[in-house]
């Protein structure tokens, strides 16, 4: 993927993103790195789940190596969705370590921007059918929490 191309939509994205829900843009932009589905549940679940990406503490999104955010208008938002979660970050908005409820509190935030997001493209071929699905399930214990799983699949790669 073209990184001055990828550059160019995280930037759109970014604004986007502080439209809907008023975050201030940072200074420096996250790197995104794509890497092999087996790495990100490694990484970001501990084992088999279906993570499409993931934004752990620092300033790099990791996705899937299948997705094509450039092209593909549900691959662009789970990159929004990570994008959310650095700007969460970056705004110091929730604790870095805030626990099982706080990982709830993120992610309803994340999936309603990224919503909001969708339905804004609604011209974009896939992002209707999108906005026709029923919205993830999330849950965490606190006992075994090190990134929840979803319990759904993102519609990308259905």
């Amino acid at each position: 993927m073209d990184a001055t191309v990828l550059a160019k939509l995280v930037g759109k994205l970014l604004v986007s993103i502080q439209l809907l829900a008023g975050f201030d843009l940072p200074a420096e932009r996250p790197e995104v790195v794509f890497v092999p589905h087996q790495r990100l549940q490694d990484e970001a679940c501990d084992g088999r789940c279906e993570v499409y990406g993931w934004f752990p503490p620092g300033r790099t999104i990791y996705l899937d190596d299948r997705l094509d955010p450039v092209r593909d208008i549900a691959a662009r938002g789970i990159l929004v969705h990570e994008l959310v979660h650095f700007l969460q970050q970056e705004s110091g908005t929730f604790p870095a370590n805030g626990g099982c409820h706080t990982w709830l509190v993120r992610e309803r935030q994340a999936y309603d921007i990224q919503i909001r997001w969708h339905a804004d493209q609604v011209s974009a071929p896939g992002a209707r059918a999108f906005l026709q699905r029923r919205p993830w399930k999330l849950s965490c214990s606190e006992d075994t929490l090190r990134t929840p799983r979803r319990q759904e699949m993102p519609p990308a790669l259905e």
